[in-house]
């Protein structure tokens, strides 16, 4: 089954970034590095979220994060994604920037 592809965008509120699986690499605010991810749910609901990371092999940080292999083009993180928000609920993955419904 082929997935939707994630559109690295710079700024999720952009035009581009009201693209379906749209995702925007989020710096962290007090050192360097990424730490989370903003994504346009791909359902095309138009849903924003947002999912805390944390690089592979590292400890947690906070109770829900998702683990990143830190590919910033095409990314994969697990645990699965699950868009809570109505009216959609997508659950799927992110796996090498592509999100597959579960």
């Amino acid at each position: 089954m082929a997935g939707l592809k994630a559109v690295v965008v710079d700024d999720i509120d952009s035009d581009a970034g009201q693209t379906p699986g749209a995702i925007e690499m989020r710096l962290h605010y007090r050192s360097e590095g990424i730490a989370g991810i903003g994504f346009r749910c791909p359902c095309g609901c138009g849903q924003e979220g947002y999912l805390p990371i944390r690089a592979k092999g590292e400890g947690r940080t906070q109770t829900s994060e998702w683990e990143w292999d830190g590919n910033e083009e095409s990314p994969t993180l697990t645990p699965s994604v699950y868009n809570s928000g109505l009216p959609c609920k997508w659950h799927g993955f992110l796996t090498a920037g592509e999100w597959r419904s579960c």
